[in-house]
């Protein structure tokens, strides 16, 4: 399993074991939600299918109770997929993993579906913010005070601890920008394009929230400035790709694409994407980035490659939004625009590697499969416009029985050809069934 977690390619805000699970000293709550977000693709063929099955029903279930707006076919989900998890949970007895399933909260689930119903979605019953408030309400206080008669100290403590927060946020009030002024959040991600990724699995993880300028479709923000201005189109994109998206776009330029021509690049495009309605209140960003590989320089360590998957928009979409009918997964190779000498063209492009359209579920993991397209013995590439990128998605490579050690190395988009796509990276990216 180590060589399995070590193929895992990087996805944004997703932990990397880069070093597998044995070694990891102490389990929490977070490294077991980042394990069960690429668990069932690195199970996919490396243990029996009945295996397979149990652990995607109970996934599935997992899932399906984290969200926050239940309907009749969601629920009926949810008992389908515990009903699955209990027709095949003997095969753990068989294989002598468990000896018996006499679990109180395995019990528990029994009533989901029933309780979802009489009291509303089960988001509400999350724990984990009572344990942080543990945190600033007893560990914080009790160490303020001489451990001695500590009850009225830590009481004390927290009145004044409330007293300053209060007076804090009057002051910020008193400062805050007059109405109609930028909100500093959704500033720094317009203005900034930076290569370096962050070594905080706290900044990592949390996705910024911003707010779309239409809240029915997603909004592209590219930064003011490009990391890489006036770059060749041989460092770009496929000439050939490139001269096909003028002539369907552009059809009265006449301007072949040359040497002398550069373009300026991007590292990322944030894409703000509308609420979901089963998932979020709020809108969410997500990264898509195109990064070459940074060399090192004297004490500063190199910076891998980054491009990322994504999916994107190739056909008319049906009226349900949350589906993947009209998009193919790509892998985004460059995001730039286009110099003068072609025209005015407002619309910033992306140079993306397609994949293969979906193809049927595989029948253990159910995960949908996908394969590197190829025409004329090349990559199948395209340019396309930045907003047909709908969303950033995660692909785990099929590794079979034994992990083929070019999948190691850091680079398992590369190496790879056949992919699952992974319903497990979030929770929108699993409603999308």
């Amino acid at each position: 399993m180590d060589a399995r977690f070590k193929a895992i390619p990087d996805y944004p805000g997703l932990r990397h074991f880069k070093k597998g699970i044995s070694t990891v000293k102490q389990w929490t709550g977070s490294e077991h939600k980042e394990m069960q977000r690429v668990f069932i693709g690195l199970l996919a063929g490396a243990v029996p299918s009945r295996v397979l099955v149990v652990a995607r029903s109970i996934l599935d279930f997992s899932y399906y109770a984290q969200l926050q707006i239940h309907t009749a076919e969601s629920l009926e989900a949810l008992q389908a997929a515990l009903a699955g998890f209990h027709a095949n949970k003997d095969v753990l007895k068989e294989l002598a993993i468990r000896d018996h399933f006499n679990i109180p909260k395995l019990h528990q689930l029994t009533h989901y579906a029933r309780s979802i119903s009489l009291f509303g979605a089960a988001d509400g019953f999350n724990t984990e913010l009572p344990e942080r408030l543990h945190i600033d309400f007893a560990k914080e206080a009790y160490r303020a005070s001489n451990k001695r008669d500590y009850e009225q100290q830590m009481v004390l403590w927290l009145q004044r601890q409330e007293a300053v927060f209060s007076r804090g946020r009057y002051l910020d009030w008193l400062l805050q920008e007059p109405a109609g002024g930028m909100d500093s959040r959704s500033h720094s991600i317009s203005d900034s394009d930076s290569e370096s990724d962050s070594t905080s699995e706290e900044s990592e993880a949390a996705i910024t929230r911003a707010t779309p300028a239409n809240k029915f479709a997603a909004t592209h923000i590219l930064a003011k400035t490009p990391s890489h201005p006036h770059q060749s189109v041989q460092n770009l994109v496929h000439a050939h790709a490139l001269q096909s998206f003028l002539d369907t776009n552009l059809p009265d330029n006449t301007l072949i694409p040359g040497d002398h021509d550069r373009f300026d690049i991007y590292c990322q495009v944030v894409v703000v994407t509308p609420p979901a309605f089963q998932v979020s209140e709020v809108p969410m960003c997500r990264r898509v980035r195109a990064t070459p590989e940074k060399l090192a320089s004297g004490r500063k360590p190199g910076i891998p490659a980054r491009f990322d998957m994504a999916l994107i928009s190739v056909g008319p979409r049906t009226s349900h939004l949350r589906t993947l009918d009209g998009l193919r997964v790509g892998q985004v190779r460059a995001i730039f625009t286009l110099p003068r000498q072609f025209g005015e063209y407002p619309r910033a492009l992306a140079y993306v590697e397609l994949f293969t359209p979906f193809r049927a579920r595989d029948p253990s993991s159910r995960m949908r499969q996908v394969s590197r397209s190829t025409r004329q013995l090349r990559r199948n590439a395209a340019v396309i416009h930045v907003d047909d990128i709908v969303r950033p998605c995660h692909l785990i490579p099929k590794m079979g029985e034994s992990v083929a050690p070019r999948l190691i190395g850091g680079n398992a988009y590369e190496a790879a050809n056949d992919f699952y796509l992974n319903d497990f990276i979030d929770v929108e990216m699993f409603s999308r069934r």
